[in-house]
Formats: C-alpha cells, structure tokens, sequence
C-alpha cells in the first residue's frame, strides 16, 4: 500500500498520463476548456475581518486572518510578523498517505512564504507599536477544502483577499502601557500594503510546445513540468518556481510570464471591486454571511467573469458617452464659424445708413464734408498717376535689347523729384 501511494492520486497512473498527454497534443482538454482558459474564481466574504473563501472549480479553499501583540525578532527590532500556515488535513485521498501529505503541506508553505513574506508586499513596519518592545504578529491560516488542482493559485488569492479585508484594533502606547481600543471606540484600522501578489500555475508536457494554464488535478499530476510565477498590479515578477523533466526553453518562460502579469493584475482588480461591494453589503442590516453559509456554499459568491464583464462594459458606456460629448462641440464650433463667416460679407453688401439715426442738418455737414474729401483725394492721386506712367515709360527704355546710357546725376533726381510729390 505505501510502495503505490501516488496511484491515491487522479493522473498518477501510466494510462491516464498517455490519456491527458494526448489530448494536451491534440489542443484539448478534459473539461471542455482551451489550453489558455482559466477556471472561474468566486470569493465569499464571511462576517468576521478576514474571513474568505474562494473556490476555482471544484478546488475550495478557506482563509482566516488572525493577529494578536508579541514581541519582534532581534533583527528586524521596528517590524511585526507574518505567519503562514496551510492545512490540507481535509482531503481524503491526501489522507491515506502521510508522506504525501507533508509533501504537498511543505510545498505549499514554501511558495506562499517566498511570495508573501520575501517579496515584503505587506509594511510591516506599520505593525510596529514599541521598537523592540511590542509588534503586532498577523496569522494566515489557510484550510483546503477540496483539492481538484491549481491548490497554489487558490492558496494565493484567499491570502491576498483575506489580509485586504481584515482589520485590526487600535492602539496606544503611552507610559510604558498599551491600551486595545474596541471597535465602538475607535474605527478599526486596515493593513498596509506595498504590492499585491498573484500566482499563475502552468503546466508543461513532452507532446506539446504548447504550456496549459490553471490545470486540473488530473492536468497537474500528469504533467513533466509545472511553472509557477506569482506577479503584483505593477507587472512586476516576484516569484518564479520552475521544476519538472520537460525541458523549458526562454520563448515559452516569456509566453507565461506577459499571461500571468495580464491575469494578476486582472484579479487584483476583481479583489478590490468584491471588497467595495462587501462594504456596501456590510452598511446594510443583516446582510452578512456567517461562517456556517461559507462552508454550505449558501451565501453570494461574488464572480470573476460576471464583475469583469460588467465593468469592461461600464468603461464601454463611458468610452461611447466621451466620444459623443467630444463631438457635439466641434459642430457648435463648425456653425459658429460658418456664421462668423457669413457675417463680415452681409456687412460689406449693405453700408450703414446714417439718415436713421442722424438728424438732416447734420447729414448734410456729413454729406458736404465727403465731397470735400474726395476732391482733395483726387488731386493727390492724379500727380502720382502722371508720374508712375512716367516711370513706366523710363522702365521700357531700359530693356536689354535697347542700349541708351543714362547718367546717375538724372536718375537720383528723378526720385527726389517723385518722393516730394507723394509727400
């Protein structure tokens, strides 16, 4: 019996490895999804701070976070801790065998620390209330449910919702004692964060280039390789784990890494749109799930595909809403200038009449005047028009096919003489 635990396991057996690695040649997969599909991902926020469940499929997995004063370590004397600690006591198969449980127990503790406690995405200097003297220890206490596959990626996303929804109490330090501010005293108070991880899983075989991501526990046991990269909001790496017998090479390490930073930053934003939601939930009276409707799958579940949905077509709507408020100003702009045009031409057709608003005596004043002014006008121009025909005559004498020499002294006195009668 101990000799053939694996065969405990779905996938383990040599005809269900030919059987998966066949159909991952042929593009397919056992439940109907293509190579680059995701499972669907539901959150479930319980009444206490920090209480999530989230379920991938058949995989459920529950996430609890806890806190409480302790004191810091030597070395870092101005930070608090952040323990993490999987169970996956509750799946039966896993049972029969206890080697492979501590197996699946280490790996597991393994990633969630490099991605959570290495990568230092919570500030734990926040946590600080007396340097050397008292910090606050955060506890997250993961138990899974049901194991259909992708376990790491469940194991992630409940810790990351959890730590954002949880809050802890207030407190003050003052004369070498900390007082613990209940909830009706003070407003509990958030955990800081510096980044926001995500874990993608892919599985890698020998049949196929081709890399399948979010595997099932059939997918996952069957497989020569498994990649796990964990990305934060920013797209910026924070955990690789790379181990198998299928040979990996850079091109294919890059094709998950551009997907993985997609998705991640993708859920980040799903955990943020479940939170607000979970706070206007919380304003309204008996309206929160207790711990019991968690594990009968009674209470919401907030979904990863319908919310997405609904804001790409809210950002749609507002996208269309822009564009049509971007064009209504440019026709008022365009009729404007059309009757701006329009009016200087209107004007010079039809002079101003002055006999409506001018009494007779002094339209005749006006009317002598002008006549005066046109006749001195006149006698300016005619001696200027004598002489510019003048000039012209001069001009054609001095064509290049008529040769007459002509002194300086007369031209010099030629333009004396025309700029004092235009003067």
């Amino acid at each position: 019996m101990y000799l053939n635990a694996n065969l405990f396991e779905p996938g383990k057996s040599k005809p269900e490895r030919t059987f998966i690695q066949g159909a991952a040649k042929q593009s397919t997969r056992f439940d109907g999804r293509k190579l680059n599909e995701f499972r669907d991902v539901k959150l479930t926020f319980g009444a206490d701070w920090g209480t999530v469940s989230v379920s991938m499929g058949e995989t459920k997995v529950l996430a609890q976070v806890s806190c409480d004063l302790g004191t810091p370590t030597s070395a870092r004397a101005n930070e608090g801790t952040l323990h993490l600690n999987v169970d996956i006591k509750g799946v039966a198969f896993l049972d029969e065998v206890q080697a492979t449980h501590d197996q699946r127990s280490l790996t597991l503790n393994s990633l969630l620390e490099r991605t959570f406690r290495s990568s230092r995405c919570l500030d734990l200097e926040s946590l600080c209330i007396a340097v050397e003297q008292h910090v606050w220890c955060v506890r997250v206490d993961i138990n899974v449910l049901n194991h259909d596959g992708n376990l790491y990626d469940a194991s992630t996303i409940a810790a990351l919702a959890a730590l954002m929804h949880f809050r802890r109490p207030d407190v003050s330090y003052i004369d070498d004692q900390i007082r613990t501010y209940s909830e009706r005293e003070r407003e509990l108070m958030p955990l800081l964060f510096l980044h926001y991880p995500v874990s993608v899983t892919y599985c890698v075989y020998k049949s196929t280039p081709q890399p399948l991501v979010d595997p099932t526990l059939l997918e996952e046991n069957a497989a020569d390789s498994i990649i796990v990269l964990s990305f934060n909001s920013y797209q910026e790496l924070c955990t690789l784990n790379a181990g198998g017998t299928a040979p990996t090479n850079v091109r294919t390490i890059m094709q998950c890494a551009r997907s993985a930073a997609k998705r991640s930053k993708a859920l980040v934003q799903f955990i943020r749109k479940a939170l607000e939601l979970d706070m206007e939930c919380r304003q309204q009276p008996k309206q929160v799930t207790g711990l019991v409707n968690l594990l009968n799958s009674t209470a919401s579940k907030l979904s990863f595909k319908r919310l997405m949905e609904e804001e790409q077509q809210m950002e749609v709507n507002v996208v269309q809403a822009n564009q049509i408020n971007a064009t209504e100003p440019v026709q008022l702009q365009e009729t404007t200038n059309e009757d701006q045009s329009e009016a200087p031409t209107q004007t010079s057709v039809t002079p101003m009449d002055d006999s409506s608003w001018l009494p007779q005596e002094e339209n005749e004043k006006s009317k002598e005047k002008s006549e005066e002014n046109e006749q001195t006008c006149l006698k300016e121009i005619t001696p200027a028009n004598t002489k510019a025909v003048k000039s012209k005559s001069n001009r054609g004498k001095n064509k290049p096919g008529k040769k007459q020499p002509m002194s300086k002294k007369q031209n010099h006195s030629d333009s004396e003489e025309e700029v004092t009668q235009i003067i």
